[in-house]
């Protein structure tokens, strides 16, 4: 099928809504058990599938849906059980946990059996299967969203919240990234119990650019207004060498975009390297600044050098608080701890879902984060060589950036 017999964009896509999300899990590893324990705490939803290669974890899986009192759900396992739980008809919602580079495929065949999608990042690993995702949703006219869970952290929200109400002006320039030490879990093939290869290093090992860019790229997009009256237009990517005993290539990868309005976004990627963890988090504006690593910080013209920090950004936080943090906060932390901002992410989801609203994040987003994972390797490999980002709105990205995690 051409793109030019494809349906309608799906930029705000609202669809019929569902009284009780009836959801199907593929893959269920670590992160997959965490979100199964979430769902069995979210109103308006029940699990009725599961599916995994490893038997021990579908029994791991369904032990938690019996603790919690659901229904045994339908399980799967196999090579192809990924599909038998797609086409299975009691199923509103697949929720793929699977290695990155199935992302797609699983995405773009649920679509087509009428099933909405939500995947871990990234959505997809090449340019070809972002544009696959995107060419089926709007055929499907069927919600893919990118589980990019950092969108919901406090601080982000709350910058996100300032830039809505114009207290940081023009947004110029924007940072994220990933910077983790996580040579020791590269070493072991240890993420907590894992009971699969380490495909994430086996991916990485033949990557040259940024396997991993969304978590510091997607809070920073949606402050920019990225898709939403502005596009990523190109990008100019470098590695470093590899030092060390891992056999990642390059331990420190950079990357500059430019927008089509002229901004600048810096993203970066470092697992191999021991510093702090940091997603880095600045977003530059011609009103004001705000940074999250490795003191939250704000500061406003036109004192700017006067930052506030400590007790005076606590304030602010509060005075600026994302109305979000207030619905999700206390019950995800209670439930998750520290990793409330995934009770956020999948609360929203469900309430969006049940009451036929557009998602937060749509397949446009998922798709634009997710062709870094190519492109930059492009580039790097290339010297630096700018590469064009493609616009996977086709043109029709919507104009209004306030209505966005509202």
């Amino acid at each position: 099928m051409s793109r030019s017999d494809i349906k309608s964009n799906v930029l705000q896509l609202q669809c019929e809504p569902i009284e009780c999300v009836r959801i199907g899990f593929v893959g269920l590893g670590v992160r997959a058990k965490r979100a199964v324990h979430r769902m069995m705490h979210i109103e308006g939803c029940c699990i009725t599938a599961l599916c995994d290669l490893v038997e021990e974890n579908i029994a791991e899986a369904r032990n938690i849906i019996a603790e919690q009192g659901g229904k045994v759900p339908e399980t799967y396992s196999g090579n192809e059980g990924w599909k038998e739980l797609c086409r299975q008809s009691d199923i509103d919602l697949v929720y793929i946990c699977t290695d990155w580079a199935s992302h797609a495929d699983i995405a773009v065949y649920a679509m087509q059996q009428g099933k909405h999608v939500a995947t871990e990042v990234p959505a997809a690993t090449t340019v070809a299967d972002c544009w696959r995702l995107v060419d089926t949703a709007e055929e499907t006219q069927r919600h893919c969203i990118m589980l990019e869970n950092c969108c919901y952290d406090e601080f982000e929200l709350c910058t996100l919240n300032m830039v809505q109400q114009g207290m940081l002006g023009e947004i110029i320039h924007a940072e994220g990234s990933y910077l983790h030490d996580l040579r020791e879990r590269i070493a072991t093939n240890d993420d907590g119990g894992r009971k699969w290869s380490n495909w994430q290093v086996e991916f990485m090992n033949s990557h040259n650019g940024n396997p991993y860019p969304t978590h510091g790229l997607g809070p920073v997009a949606l402050a920019m207004g990225i898709n939403r009256g502005d596009r990523m237009k190109s990008i100019v990517s470098c590695s470093s060498k590899t030092v060390g005993d891992n056999s990642l290539q390059g331990n420190m990868n950079s990357s500059i975009i430019t927008t089509e309005k002229g901004h600048t976004i810096l993203v970066q990627h470092c697992i191999t390297l021991p510093r702090p963890y940091s997603r880095s988090f600045l977003v530059s504006g011609t009103e004001g600044f705000a940074q999250k690593y490795p003191v939250p910080s704000f500061a406003f013209a036109p004192d700017s050098d006067n930052m506030a920090m400590g007790e005076e950004c606590t304030r602010l936080m509060e005075q600026h608080r994302h109305p979000f943090v207030a619905m999700y906060k206390q019950r995800g932390e209670e439930l998750c701890g520290r990793r409330w901002i995934d009770y956020a992410m999948d609360s929203r989801l469900i309430h969006c879902l049940r009451n036929g609203l557009p998602l937060d994040m749509n397949v446009y987003d998922a798709a634009l984060w997710s062709c870094l994972v190519e492109l930059t390797d492009i580039s790097a490999s290339n010297g630096g060589t700018p590469v064009e980002i493609p616009d996977f709105t086709r043109g029709q990205n919507c104009p209004d950036s306030k209505k966005i995690f509202s």
